[in-house]
């Protein structure tokens, strides 16, 4: 069989890593690792592995059509909260990040041996709740769905959409999810989150293989995945059951607080308000599998358990982050 190339959009972030991580030691695949820096260290790091790092940009449709030459396969993913973080409001992020997702689609469809567009989304709280709940770096993401089906039916029929859900490093990357120490030499590990502590959250597993495995069953499955759902996930805990296990795993006295999250963009801002908007959206749309007949679930695709770090394994191996 002759080898294909797997183009990755994001290739130094955090989902694009991942792929990466599996699919460089998946036979008959090589990697073509997409970057707006090819001299970043993360980039340099990608090329010294041998991995081809090409250089484009989501904001220059004719450079991603370039980069995309000859490729059999597109990992597509954008990030809407970098957006946020440049200073942009919660829709001027979302409609960046739309146009931006909208840009890599038109360049994969220019692409005369796309075989295979792995999209990565999310669920649209707008759409699923008429309105009554918006949640932008949702909404935003969700729209390219429905603009690639409609605008773009020839790269629709060959395209395969992945949600994530809750990752479990968010606990070491961003200090709001982190339990803290208080009062301040307690011993006491309080963890503050705008939801309810039995809420169920959808847990994607260790991020620095998880999108890898699933991008490599979707893969092997083809054409019985083209225009399907699937969920980058088999675990889904409380938040109370989380706060539970990073205590045992650490060895710290660990409380869950729920709050308000009028109370949490009062200490978090924007970022905060947004992220409590996604946990509302948890506590009112479980499971997130609305797509009737359209959704993938793990054994659909083959996908190994003891392949796929849990929640419980991904906090032990960050153990040291949390235990100084």
């Amino acid at each position: 069989m002759s080898t294909k190339i797997l183009a990755v959009t994001g290739a130094t972030g955090i989902q694009g890593g991942g792929v990466i991580n599996v699919m460089k030691n998946t036979s008959n695949w090589k990697i073509r690792a997409i970057t707006r820096n090819p001299k970043s260290d993360a980039a340099k790091k990608l090329a010294s592995e041998g991995i081809e790092v090409v250089q484009a940009s989501f904001d220059d449709e004719e450079s991603l059509a370039k980069a995309f030459e000859g490729v059999s396969a597109i990992y597509a993913v954008t990030n809407w909260w970098e957006h946020l973080f440049s200073g942009k409001t919660q829709d001027e992020a979302g409609i960046l990040e739309e146009e931006q997702g909208m840009t890599i689609a038109r360049a994969a469809a220019k692409t005369p041996s796309l075989e295979h567009y792995l999209w990565s989304t999310t669920p649209s709280a707008k759409r699923v709740f008429k309105g009554e709940l918006v949640t932008p770096h949702m909404d935003y993401k969700a729209n390219v769905d429905e603009r690639i089906q409609k605008e773009l039916p020839d790269l629709a029929a060959k395209t395969t959409y992945l949600y994530f859900g809750y990752y479990p490093q968010n606990l070491v990357w961003y200090p709001m999810l982190k339990p803290t120490e208080f009062p301040p030499g307690s011993g006491t590990y309080v963890q503050i989150i705008p939801s309810r502590p039995d809420a169920k959250v959808l847990l994607s597993g260790d991020m620095t293989v998880t999108p890898g495995l699933w991008t490599r069953q979707v893969l092997a499955k083809g054409a019985a995945t083209f225009g399907k759902y699937t969920n980058v996930a088999l675990e889904k805990w409380t938040f109370q059951q989380m706060n539970e296990v990073w205590g045992e795993i650490t060895g710290k006295r660990a409380v869950y607080v729920p709050c308000s999250a009028e109370s949490w963009e009062t200490l978090w801002g924007t970022t905060g308000k947004e992220l409590a908007l996604q946990f509302k959206f948890g506590e009112m749309c479980d499971p997130w599998e609305e797509k009737d007949g359209l959704f993938l679930g793990p054994s659909d695709l083959d996908i190994n358990p003891k392949e796929v770090p849990g929640f419980r394994e991904t906090i032990t191996g960050l153990k040291h982050m949390f235990v100084k």
